[in-house]
């Protein structure tokens, strides 16, 4: 589970995206927009990341537990 600095860091630099969406709007700099588009990408990711990364810590959890448990009643 992302913690309270991650979520916010994540909402800074989606701001910080959409600013620079509207700054290559105004200047028409095709560039800076799809380098903001690739990096809107990546931020959207990051969610999917930190769900990715809890399932696999549960999964691990389960597993420790379930060997922990063969262990003592071998």
């Amino acid at each position: 589970m992302p913690t309270a600095a991650e979520l916010q860091a994540l909402h800074d630099e989606l701001r910080e995206l959409g600013a620079v969406f509207v700054q290559a709007l105004n200047i028409g700099d095709q560039e800076l927009g799809l380098w903001a588009v690739g990096a809107l990408a990546s931020a959207a990711a990051k969610p999917g990341w930190w769900a990715r990364e809890a399932a696999d810590s549960e999964a691990a959890a389960i597993a420790a537990a379930a060997i922990e448990r063969a262990q003592k009643a071998g």
